[in-house]
């Protein structure tokens, strides 16, 4: 779906919490990323007539064996706006959609160039709700969770 370097594409998600539905855009870059060291996607996620504000983030760090995406920096805007509005999972589901991938979490087992790690918030309010859903696995070995 994304080829090349440097494009970008955008399309539009809904979540729902507590009953709640939101529609979002997510803006999303495919690039090198020196940082990173390798290929990644950027989501830049705002509703719209926000999008000059600060935005919700995701990169997905694309895995050198070609099956997995890693969820690398997962993080709502600094004013929390988007914070509690169901868009973590509701992303990650629609990313494993879009490019027919698995979805891995950062595990706090490994250590990585770029600070690799999975906070407990995003275990209670992310992961875990995943697996209950039905829609991830947790791999205890590796402290890893598997969108699959």
């Amino acid at each position: 779906m994304i080829k090349g370097d440097s494009e970008v594409i955008k399309f539009k998600f809904t979540s729902c919490k507590n009953n709640i539905n939101y529609e979002f855009t997510a803006k999303c870059t495919y690039e090198l990323s020196e940082e990173y060291e390798g290929f990644i996607y950027t989501f830049e996620v705002y509703e719209e007539c926000k999008e000059d504000d600060d935005t919700f983030s995701l990169i997905l760090l694309v895995m050198k064996n070609g099956n997995d995406l890693k969820v690398v920096d997962l993080n709502p805007d600094s004013c929390k706006y988007y914070l509690g509005k169901g868009i973590s999972i509701s992303l990650i589901l629609k990313c494993r959609e879009i490019f027919g991938k698995r979805i891995v979490s950062s595990s706090n087992l490994k250590k990585s160039a770029y600070c690799e790690w999975n906070s407990s918030l995003a275990i209670e309010k992310v992961w875990k709700p995943l697996v209950k859903l039905g829609f991830a696995i947790y791999v205890k070995e590796e402290d890893q969770y598997i969108v699959f």
